[in-house]
């Protein structure tokens, strides 16, 4: 009897944690990427970048996308294509290239169902990381309204003219949108003003106004609407910085 038991005990042991399974198609469809990091695309070696865009996995193994690069100041359209496979343990893998010829390789793993990827470069020395995540299939400017909490991170630029090139900063506060183009922002400086323009491939100009000391200044910034229109994933167009934000819907 002990015996039996013993081995009750040991076939049950400590529960484990279940492993994602995911379907062949979860990916398949619209995301919006956003990166952050380093990277070596291009001809003049490893460069720090912020990325924004849209991607779109098909049913054949193929990847489109369209994203908008800062590589250190210089903000660039870059439409790529290439492929990519997706296993049922959600792990993701995909390489693309640029209409100059340069390679990237991006391996990431999904949630069930596929709503949210993190994923990395894995070219060598190269740093970038990111999250690609599930996009609606059309917007308007009403898709974008409520009150969002705000926050943007970065780093000066080769041609930031006030901070040395690799000063870090930061922005925190709070976005109001009222679903026909206009913004509120509340920050620690006080309360500023701003407008956007969402496209119906859910693709956002953002322009942003920000206090800093006794100056105000434009906070330029290119977004992908995600989540539902829950969250909006943005890097910084304005060549002296190059920064990633996001806003996130307040409950």
């Amino acid at each position: 009897m002990r015996a039996i038991l013993l081995l009750c005990l040991i076939g049950i042991g400590a529960p484990s944690a279940a492993a994602q399974v995911c379907g062949r198609y979860d990916v398949r469809g619209a995301y919006g990427i956003q990166l952050y990091g380093t990277t070596t695309i291009g001809a003049n070696g490893t460069q720090p970048m912020a990325g924004i865009g849209r991607v779109y996995f098909g049913d054949d193994g193929g990847v489109t996308a369209v994203t908008s690069v800062n590589l250190d100041g210089y903000f660039l359209g870059n439409p790529v294509t290439g492929t990519y496979t997706f296993n049922n343990h959600c792990a993701l893998t995909f390489d693309v290239r640029d209409q100059s010829g340069g390679t990237e390789h991006f391996r990431g793993t999904a949630t069930e169902g596929g709503q949210t990827v993190e994923i990395r470069q894995t070219d060598p020395e190269t740093g970038e990381r990111g999250v690609l995540e599930r996009t609606p299939a059309t917007c308007r400017n009403a898709s974008f309204q409520g009150v969002f909490t705000f926050s943007l991170s970065g780093t000066a630029s080769q041609f930031d003219t006030e901070e040395a090139p690799g000063s870090a900063f930061s922005i925190e506060g709070t976005v109001t949108a009222d679903g026909a183009g206009n913004l509120v922002f509340a920050s620690a400086a006080g309360k500023t003003t701003g407008t956007y323009q969402l496209d119906s491939d859910c693709v956002a100009e953002i322009e942003l106004g920000i206090l800093k000391g006794d100056s105000a200044g434009i906070l330029k910034l290119r977004g992908v609407l995600v989540k539902q229109g829950k969250l909006l994933l943005a890097a910084e167009s304005d060549p002296a910085r190059i920064a990633t934000a996001r806003f996130t819907a307040k409950q």
